[in-house]
């Protein structure tokens, strides 16, 4: 069996590793978007799920208010892990930000494509920018040491 899926790297910080791709490149219908970076609490706290939750909140607040202008559908599946359990300040955690995109059934576009480039990096750049590094919990590093 031919291996069918497809991740091309896309370069756009020195904090975060970044990526997007698809399962399946011959029926082309959703795409991943990966984000991933060391993060060290800048604070201590009891409770880490508050601020996890608010970073997961508004990637989908920014990453909803993008897709407008993008060959992707309005829905989004957005899986953020973070292990809140082993938060603490002084040492980094490792966070993985998977984000799923589906393409509108009626468009037929290629997963190489300008179209398709410049829509990712515009959404990856946003998630960075207005969801992460906008964060005053948590400092992001490109790696553990």
């Amino acid at each position: 069996m031919l291996k069918q899926g497809r991740e091309i790297k896309i370069d756009i910080s020195d904090l975060f590793k970044t990526s997007y791709g698809t399962v399946d490149v011959t029926k082309l219908k959703s795409i991943f978007l990966n984000v991933s970076s060391w993060v060290e609490p800048i604070n201590e706290s009891n409770n880490w799920s508050v601020p996890v939750n608010r970073i997961k909140s508004k990637i989908k607040k920014s990453l909803h208010n993008q897709l407008v202008s993008t060959p992707f559908k309005d829905k989004a599946i957005i899986d953020l892990d973070l292990r809140t359990s082993g938060i603490r300040k002084g040492k980094r955690s490792f966070m993985r930000c998977e984000v799923t995109l589906f393409l509108d059934s009626k468009r037929k576009i290629d997963l190489r494509s300008l179209e398709m480039s410049h829509s990712i990096n515009k959404i990856t750049n946003n998630i960075i920018k207005e969801s992460l590094l906008s964060s005053e919990t948590f400092k992001f590093y490109n790696s553990k040491k």
